[in-house]
C-alpha cells in the first residue's frame, strides 16, 4: 500500500475529529490530489465537485442519485421506454425472491456508488446465492455519505433492487458505458468505458464524436486499440442527456445502447468523488473552466430568494461577533466578517483594540476597519447574564440595523482543536480558564 493510500485510509479513520466537513475534504483531497483544496476560489473541476459537495444542496439531488426513485424521476424526463425495468424491491438481500427472478438479472444497492453493490448474474442456476447476499449485505453498510461527504446519499432509503439484464452484442464483454459530462444542460465529451470487467479501457469523445487525447478519471485504464463505434442513436443521447443534466452545474449522464434503443444508466453528481485523475493533469483545469458553480457560499449568511427563484446574498460582509465569556465575564471577542466572499478573523479586546493572535485556517485582516458597535454595552450585558457560572461559554451575535441577534451558545469552540497563531497564545488563553476543580478544590 502506498503512502498516500494509507493517508486516505487514516484520514477516513480520523473523520469524527475533523470539526466540519470542509476541513475534512481539505485534509483529503491534498493526500488524494497532491495539492491544496481552495474552497474559496476553486479552479480545476476536482475542487469545484468539492464545492459543490459542500454547498450546492438541493433536495432532488436526493431522488437523482436514488437508483430507485429517480426511475420515475427518469421516466417523467424522457419517457419510460428509456429506464431498464425493475423486476424486485427489497429492504435486505434476505428477501430476496429468487424464484421469481429470470435467468439473468442484475441486483443493485440504492444508495452506492460506482459497481461495489452491483450483482451481474448471466446464469441463476450457478449462482452462489449465500455468496452475493454477503456481498449485498455489506454494500448496504457503505456509507459514501459519510465517508465522501457526499450528502445527497444520506437519505436515500437503503434498499435492493433487481433490474432486467441487457445483453450486449454477441462476443462483447460487457455493455459499453456512454458516460456523457454535461454543465449546466449541456454535454461537451462522453467518457466511452469498455470492458469493465477485464481490462477496463477509457475513451473520450465530444459531441460531434471526434476522439479526445485525454483519458480520465481512471489513471490505470487505458485507451482501447480499436476506437470505439460512435452510438447508433448519438442525437437520441446527446438529446437525453440534455434533458436529466438541465440546471444542475454538473452532471455524468451515464446511458446504455441495446440495438437501436438507449437506456438509462444513473446521474452521477461527483465522478469518483472529486477525487479522480487526469491524463494529462491539464484536462482538470480545462473542465474547471467549464463548470460555472451556483453563485456564491452562502451557508451563514441572510440570503433572500429572488422572484425568479434565485438565491442571493443579502448582506455579504454581515459581521459574526463571537464573545468569549470565562464565568460570566466577557474578556475578548473575535470577530468574523467577509464568510460569504473569502472567510478572515480578528481578534479583539473589549475596547476594540486588535489582538496580535489568529486562527490558523483563516488568516487575521489587520487592516479591516471594524468600528465598536453602538449596541456593543448591550452585546456584552447579555453575554454576561447567559455565561454566568459557566467555566467557558462562548456567545455569538449578529448585529442587524441595531437590534441583536443571538447566533449560538458554544461551550468548546472549535472542540479544542483550534491552532492559534502565534502559538504562545494558546497558553495565554489558557491562563484566562479557570477549570471548576481548581476553583472549588478547597
Amino acid at each position: 500500500m502506498s503512502i498516500r493510500k494509507f493517508g486516505v485510509r487514516v484520514c477516513k479513520k480520523l473523520k469524527p475529529l475533523f470539526l466540519t466537513e470542509a476541513l475534512y475534504l481539505k485534509a483529503r483531497f491534498w493526500l488524494e490530489m497532491g495539492y491544496r483544496l481552495d474552497l474559496k476560489n476553486p479552479k480545476t473541476f476536482s475542487e469545484k465537485i468539492q464545492w459543490l459537495k459542500l454547498y450546492d444542496r438541493r433536495p432532488e439531488y436526493t431522488t437523482m442519485v436514488d437508483k430507485y426513485a429517480v426511475k420515475d424521476y427518469v421516466a417523467r424526463k424522457i419517457g419510460a421506454e428509456h429506464v431498464i425495468p425493475t423486476l424486485g424491491v427489497w429492504d435486505t438481500p434476505e428477501e430476496i425472491e429468487w424464484d421469481k427472478l429470470p435467468a439473468c438479472f442484475v441486483l443493485k444497492t440504492t444508495h452506492g456508488g460506482g459497481s461495489g453493490g452491483v450483482i451481474i448474474c448471466k446464469d441463476k442456476s450457478t449462482i452462489d446465492k449465500q455468496k452475493v447476499v454477503e456481498k449485498l449485505r455489506s454494500a448496504l453498510r457503505q456509507d459514501i455519505a459519510y465517508y465522501s461527504c457526499e450528502w445527497p446519499y444520506k437519505n436515500v432509503k437503503r434498499r435492493i433492487i433487481a433490474e432486467e439484464y441487457l445483453d450486449p452484442a454477441p462476443n462483447v464483454n460487457g455493455l459499453t458505458d456512454y458516460k456523457w459530462y454535461c454543465f449546466d444542460g449541456e454535454p461537451k465529451y462522453c467518457q466511452v468505458i469498455q470492458d469493465r470487467y477485464r481490462e477496463e479501457t477509457i475513451d473520450f469523445f465530444d459531441t460531434g464524436w471526434n476522439h479526445q487525447v485525454f483519458v480520465g478519471i481512471n489513471p490505470a485504464a487505458r485507451q482501447a486499440t480499436v476506437s470505439p463505434v460512435c452510438p447508433v442513436n448519438l442525437d437520441v443521447q446527446i438529446e437525453i442527456a440534455k434533458k436529466l443534466s438541465k440546471d444542475i452545474p454538473f452532471s455524468r449522464i451515464d446511458l446504455y445502447e441495446i440495438g437501436e434503443n438507449e437506456f438509462f444508466g444513473e446521474i452521477t453528481l461527483y465522478p469518483a468523488s472529486g477525487f479522480g485523475r487526469f491524463k494529462p493533469e491539464q484536462l482538470n483545469e480545462i473542465l474547471g473552466q467549464m463548470l460555472t458553480l451556483p453563485g456564491k457560499r452562502w451557508g451563514g449568511v441572510i440570503v433572500k430568494k429572488e422572484g425568479n427563484g434565485s438565491l442571493i446574498i443579502a448582506e455579504p460582509d454581515l459581521l459574526e461577533y463571537k464573545l468569549f465569556c470565562f464565568d460570566g465575564n466577557v474578556h475578548f471577542l473575535k470577530v468574523n466578517m467577509g464568510r460569504a466572499t473569502g472567510l478572515h478573523i480578528n481578534f479583539y479586546t473589549k475596547d476594540f483594540e486588535l489582538l496580535p493572535f489568529g486562527e490558523a485556517w483563516y488568516p487575521p485582516n489587520p487592516n479591516a476597519k471594524i468600528i465598536k458597535p453602538n449596541n456593543f454595552e448591550q452585546m456584552v450585558s447579555l453575554a454576561e447574564q447567559l455565561s454566568s457560572g459557566i467555566p467557558l461559554l462562548r456567545v455569538d451575535m449578529y448585529n442587524v440595523n441595531g437590534k441583536l441577534y443571538l447566533g449560538e451558545l458554544t461551550f468548546f469552540p472549535a472542540s479544542g482543536l483550534e491552532n492559534y497563531e502565534p502559538a504562545e497564545w494558546d497558553y495565554k488563553l489558557g491562563e484566562i480558564l479557570t477549570l471548576p476543580r481548581e476553583k472549588y478544590k478547597n
